[in-house]
């Protein structure tokens, strides 16, 4: 039996629509303290949009951690990679998923030169495989700062970054598996096609598109110039044989900003932020960057506020329409460092922006973290460092919609949008709202 519910009915005119972010939970204390650790946590989603929350525990034994969601709240914590294994760097690990197959990468102290591995999972992350060795078998170079991708086919991609036992002639490498992470690829020189060398304290990070489109993006340094690069390859990141400037105005700068590009694909394009000072003013830019030909269409601040500093963005898209970005970053702009959001669409135009973090909670909130979880929701964790915890809080898009009151009574549907303002067809379980021709709404729910 079906019932109709109608939950909102009265005249009114729509005079304008837009969308902000809302939390939908409360914020949750992931973890607390030095002995649970609370450094740069990082959030994905495994099967059934269960949020899995990783972060470094720095005290003595040195560990990484994790909570997994189960459905109404996180399990207790495990540590994934424990201090036996050494985990080390100043950027701290990775991870990536697609369904309930997890990757986490990280560097350790195992070796004098240090080495990057892969612990895998197949149910969520409930259990992870031995360690996994992705860098060379080397005495001549040292490896740093990993990172991980997942293509379609549920498959790895790593990046990492190779130097000298001397700290000298850096380079950025890329290496895929075609089974799971079992052997990888030989390593391919990404940074070989950009002048001068990779920034040595920037992380890369990488996008992907079905199993063949691989991008990697990474900070340069051609003689100080810092600039963002995208590189390209079409057959899953064994070899990359372009890549491409991102940015209109070359930012000097005598040392490493410690700042990493970031992208997420929107439609054929990918939406790329990055932090440039070339201009004098050192925060936040965006561009949609056509994967075709890495040709970018603007180079625009992401919101301007004027603040000291803006950095550590991340970025995470709706799946399917709308074909939005949502991106976090931290930002001093009021004398305490919080963590803020902006709504990008498909066109670049910042639909909203915003503080996402706690400001109930007295100090400074950074590393801010997101993922998609599915319809309107997103996943949101950060460190609160002045409190020494980890914070967690799922966010929902909703519509921000300015009405008038009408008096008419002749009416008829016109239109039937979802609470964002697409179109739909009415279905079951989900509210959609109707739209009459003198300008009245009603909102409702068909429930079975």
């Amino acid at each position: 039996m079906r019932k109709i519910l109608f939950l909102l009915f009265f005249p009114i005119l729509l005079t304008a629509q837009g969308v902000e972010l809302n939390p939908t939970t409360n914020y949750t204390v992931i973890s607390s303290g030095p002995s649970e650790g609370y450094d740069r946590p990082r959030v994905i989603v495994t099967a059934n949009n269960n949020p899995f929350i990783i972060w470094s525990k720095l005290s003595s034994p040195k560990s990484i951690r994790a909570k997994k969601w189960n459905g109404t709240s996180f399990d207790s914590a495990v540590d994934v990679v424990g201090s036996d294994l050494m985990p080390t760097g100043f950027i701290g690990p990775e991870i990536a998923a697609k369904g309930d197959t997890v990757y986490l990468i990280f560097e350790s102290l195992l070796h004098a030169n240090h080495v990057i591995y892969l612990k895998k999972s197949f149910d969520g992350g409930i259990t992870f495989s031995d360690t996994i060795r992705v860098s060379e078998n080397s005495n001549t170079h040292k490896f740093a700062m990993p990172n991980v991708a997942v293509r379609s086919d549920g498959n790895p991609l790593i990046s990492y970054m190779e130097c000298l036992p001397n700290w000298t002639d850096w380079k950025q490498k890329v290496r895929t598996s075609f089974d799971f992470g079992t052997t990888f690829s030989a390593a391919a020189d990404v940074s070989s096609l950009a002048p001068g060398e990779p920034c040595d304290c920037c992380q890369s990070t990488m996008v992907t598109n079905g199993n063949d489109d691989v991008f990697l993006l990474f900070r340069n340094n051609d003689t100080n110039v810092r600039n963002s690069y995208i590189a390209k390859s079409i057959d899953g990141g064994i070899t990359f044989n372009f890549a491409e400037d991102l940015d209109d105005v070359n930012w000097v700068f005598s040392s490493c900003p410690t700042s990493s590009p970031v992208g997420a694909v929107n439609k054929d394009s990918i939406m790329i932020v990055r932090r440039n000072g070339g201009s004098g003013v050192n925060e936040l830019y965006k561009s949609n960057v056509n994967m075709n030909d890495l040709q970018k269409s603007y180079f625009t601040q992401l919101d301007a506020s004027n603040a000291p500093l803006q950095d550590k963005a991340e970025i995470a898209s709706f799946k399917n329409s709308p074909n939005w970005s949502v991106v976090v970053w931290e930002e001093n702009r009021n004398g305490v460092k919080e963590c803020f959001y902006s709504i990008i669409d498909d066109n670049g135009v910042n639909l909203n922006a915003g503080v996402v973090s706690d400001t109930s909670i007295f100090g400074h909130k950074i590393e801010p973290d997101i993922t998609y979880v599915g319809g309107d929701t997103f996943a949101i964790t950060y460190t609160a460092s002045t409190q020494y915890e980890v914070h967690f809080v799922f966010v929902e898009l909703s519509a921000v919609v300015s009405i008038n009151v009408l008096n008419s009574t002749n009416r008829k549907v016109v239109k039937t949008n979802d609470l964002l303002g697409r179109d739909v067809n009415p279905d079951i379980n989900k509210p959609f709202i109707n739209i009459y021709n003198d300008g009245r709404i009603e909102r409702k729910l068909i429930v079975q």
